[in-house]
């Protein structure tokens, strides 16, 4: 009699910008006849003998579980919300098992980009692989984020993004091992302005907020309690304009914002309480300043990081989609944005 055929089946991940996966197949051969011979003959003793048969030995290395949706590495995925495929890349380092509960980044791309085009950009990717988070880049409809009062197409159809964000938070919190009390979001331009403005709508789900070049356009919310805050922008911002404290406009789609980068830092020092009359100047260099509000409710800050060099691309790599590049100090802004995130937690 033949023994059964042992099939081990192993994932491999193929990492890389496609998300691309396979399985790879490992197969034990047949037993020989001479296999075959020695196990009648030791059928034969048992039955003399009457001794009690041996329990099967276990395997070096048991068969994994095929569970396609807790991975390693870099993958496209979408779900339907609201009738709509929505859809995103998600980065899991390396390091990520399920014994450990790690923290969640969101990075929003800008108006007219995409979220391959803010991997590629923001470098984000790098601080989840350094510092064991999980990164999620989520795609805006038609490359655009609906936060009330901008952008189209997203703003003229409607489209849910607070939700839809909330929902990719639950999702991926729910398939990988994410520590809900490290959850983070940042972004780059309308991304920043989505990522603010998801804050002050969701200040119960994110820890802290920290991105790029854009403000909150849209009013305080009701609901909103104190959570960490922090922009990042560049004194030569052509797009959105700095301002220093000289009321300045900033124009998209025939949309008119009269703000800055200090103006906003002032409006959320107002939403957070914090009871300093002006910002302690706690960084400077030839490359940045940063001035911040440390004494704010619920033990949050608020804060603004001037690059004096930079445009409205505050990061170290080009953006694929402008002839604009990147920050000619050397400035890593991810970084900055990261280390003042991870040190806020929900608990």
């Amino acid at each position: 009699m033949k023994k059964i055929t042992l099939i081990l089946v192993t994932l491999l991940l193929i990492t890389g910008a496609s998300g691309a996966y396979g399985y790879f197949f490992i197969y034990q051969s047949e037993d020989s006849d001479e296999v075959e011979v020695q196990q009648e003959q030791v059928q034969e003793t048992n039955e003399t003998v009457e001794e009690e048969p041996e329990e099967p030995e276990e395997p070096e290395e048991p068969p994994q579980e095929d569970n396609s949706s807790f991975f390693i590495g870099m993958k496209d995925e979408c779900f339907e919300y609201d009738g709509i495929d929505r859809c995103w890349t998600i980065y899991v380092p390396n390091s990520t098992d399920d014994s450990q509960s790690i923290p969640l980044i969101l990075d929003l791309h800008a108006l007219e980009r995409s979220a391959d085009n803010q991997y590629r950009l923001s470098d984000m990717d790098r601080i989840a692989e350094e510092n064991n988070a999980i990164v999620v880049y989520p795609h805006g409809y038609e490359n655009s984020w609906n936060f009330g009062q901008c952008c189209d197409p997203a703003n003229e159809d409607g489209i849910d993004d607070y939700g839809f964000l909330r929902t990719l938070i639950y999702h991926t919190s729910d398939t990988f091992p994410v520590d809900t009390n490290r959850i983070y979001m940042t972004g780059w331009s309308t991304g920043c302005a989505m990522a603010q403005a998801f804050a002050n709508d969701a200040s119960d789900i994110l820890a802290a907020m920290a991105c790029m070049s854009m403000y909150l356009l849209e009013e305080p919310s009701s609901g909103y309690n104190a959570i960490p805050i922090m922009e990042i922008h560049g004194l030569e911002d052509p797009i959105a304009p700095y301002g220093s404290l000289i009321t300045s406009s900033i124009i998209f789609q025939q949309q008119v914002w009269f703000t800055g980068a200090e103006q906003n830092l002032f409006e959320w020092k107002e939403m957070n309480g914090c009871t300093e009359a002006l910002p302690t100047l706690s960084e400077t260099n030839a490359g940045y300043t940063v001035q911040e509000f440390t004494d704010c409710d619920n033990g949050s800050e608020v804060a603004l990081v001037s690059l004096n060099l930079a445009a409205h691309n505050v990061y170290l790599k080009n953006d694929p989609g402008s002839p604009e590049p990147g920050n000619p100090g050397g400035v890593d802004t991810p970084q900055i944005a990261w280390d003042f995130m991870s040190r806020f937690s929900k608990k």
